[in-house]
C-alpha cells in the first residue's frame, strides 16, 4: 500500500432510529468479517447505540444457532 492512501470503507446504510433485530441474519452477516468477528464501529460507521444493539443481536443469533460462532478455520 502506498503511504498516505486510505482504504475504501463500505458504508452500511442504517438510519439512526432503525433497530437491528437478531432474526435479520442477512443484515447481521454484513457486519461480520470472513472469520466471524464483529466489525468495529470505525469501519461500519454506526452510532454507539447501534453498535451496542448490533453486537447484542449478533451474540443472541449465535446463541440461537442462526449464525455460526466461527465461519472459517484454517490450520
Amino acid at each position: 500500500m502506498i503511504k498516505g492512501t486510505k482504504t475504501k470503507r463500505k458504508i452500511f446504510k442504517l438510519k439512526p432510529n432503525e433497530t437491528i433485530d437478531y432474526k435479520q441474519v442477512d443484515i447481521l452477516l454484513s457486519f461480520l468479517t470472513e472469520h466471524g468477528k464483529i466489525k468495529s464501529r470505525r469501519s461500519t460507521n454506526l452510532t454507539l447505540k447501534q453498535q451496542r444493539q448490533l453486537s447484542k443481536s449478533i451474540k443472541r443469533a449465535r446463541f440461537l444457532h442462526l449464525l455460526p460462532f466461527v465461519t472459517c478455520v484454517e490450520n
